[in-house]
């Protein structure tokens, strides 16, 4: 009798969907503001009202969705997840009408954001090892697909039509629906709402989200003003932008292995923490140089910091909610993060226009290292409270 084949182990099968997903995020994802200006002839309202819409679905479905990977089988979601994506960008390879393409944008962010928040309450239920090492591995693989991805991209749409490209990416989130037999199955669990509420108002947890939350400020400034800071400032092409940003996402991909490699070696949090803080801060400020290899140093300096910060971010919910209801509290932890973002957009967009686009990513850089105090008073070392059944 034959032996039946063990399932792949779940450090393998999730990095993997993670990066291959990632590819094809970041194949159109980051120029979508060049095809709605150029191809759909959007105005810069309308283009404004997508992302500001695409930004307040995410905000409101973040701990609905972590809920439901805690309540229901995470792998399930993923599926779903992969559908809506790819049924949404290939609804937008078909319509140039608004209104349909914001239905469309708005299918598109609800499961982007229902497959990020997903894809990582299976890996904090399934992985042996909730540590920084495995944490580092799954952003790195993340970050590999949007190196790809940036640069794949980059060439495509230099090169070919933007609504070919879109159909391919369609038809590749499709393709991926075959990692599903492989994803590790997770136990639905159920607590009352009040539950998530009582983990969540500890001190220790409010100031990590905070931290986040004031952490996340710049992507804010990055949404509204990063693309345009490197086409406009700096000159640079379709394709160049597509390696200026491929470049920054290796070094956040290689700072999150290695900043995982430092923790499982023994290094203290708090003090990667302060070196993505530091990192992140100052080449923030310097990256709006206006020569591009000075000003792509600097950047290559904040994905070092943006790396550590994220295995940071991955550490400190493992450390700081119970497995049985990471899903939902993970979920609100992304709610604090995107509210940052957002906040940080409301903010900056309008700086950036008035006062160039370097500015907003100077200002935000700024805000960065601001938080360094907070990360040297921040009891880093802390423990999930006892399982409380609802």
């Amino acid at each position: 009798m034959s032996k039946i084949s063990a399932p792949p182990s779940p450090m393998l099968v999730i990095p993997g969907l993670s990066a291959l997903a990632a590819l094809a995020i970041s194949t159109v994802h980051f120029f979508m503001p060049v095809y709605l200006k150029g191809k759909l002839g959007f105005s810069g309202q309308q283009i404004g009202l997508l992302y500001g819409a695409l930004s307040v679905t995410t905000l409101i479905t973040a701990f609905p969705f972590g809920l439901a990977s805690d309540r229901l089988k995470a792998r399930d979601l993923v599926a779903l997840a992969l559908l809506l994506l790819g049924g949404a960008i290939y609804l937008q390879a078909q319509v140039s009408h608004f209104t349909v393409y914001f239905l469309a944008f708005l299918i598109y962010g609800l499961g982007l954001n229902l497959f990020r928040i997903a894809l990582d309450a299976l890996l904090f239920k399934t992985v042996s090892e909730r540590t920084g090492k495995s944490f580092g591995i799954f952003n790195g693989s993340r970050m590999a697909g949007f190196t790809l991805g940036g640069i794949l991209g980059g060439v495509l749409l230099d090169r070919l039509d933007f609504v070919f490209t879109l159909k391919t990416v369609a038809g590749f989130y499709l393709l991926l629906l075959a990692f599903y037999p492989w994803l590790p199955r997770t136990t639905p669990v159920r607590f009352r709402i009040i539950t998530y509420q009582e983990d969540f108002v500890r001190r220790p947890v409010v100031f990590f989200a905070l931290w986040l939350l004031l952490f996340y400020l710049h992507w804010g400034a990055e949404f509204t003003s990063y693309g345009l800071f490197l086409r406009k400032s700096l000159g640079l092409s379709l394709t160049g932008m597509g390696l200026y940003m491929s470049a920054e996402f290796a070094t956040v991909g290689l700072a999150s292995v290695g900043g995982g490699l430092l923790l499982h070696r023994g290094l203290a949090i708090e003090h990667l923490a302060l070196a993505g803080l530091f990192a992140s801060g100052v080449g923030h400020i310097g990256m709006v140089w206006p020569q591009v290899p000075i000003s792509l140093a600097f950047r290559l300096v904040h994905g070092l910091g943006d790396g550590f910060i994220a295995v940071v971010s991955y550490v400190g919910i493992a450390r700081l909610f119970r497995i049985e209801r990471i899903g939902g509290n993970a979920g609100l932890i992304t709610f604090s993060i995107m509210l940052g973002s957002f906040i940080g957009s409301l903010i900056f967009g309008p700086l950036g226009e008035r006062y160039g686009y370097g500015t907003p990513l100077a200002i935000s850089g700024l805000i960065t290292l601001g938080l360094i105090p907070l990360a040297l008073i921040y009891r880093w070392h802390t423990s999930p409270e006892p399982s409380r059944r609802g």
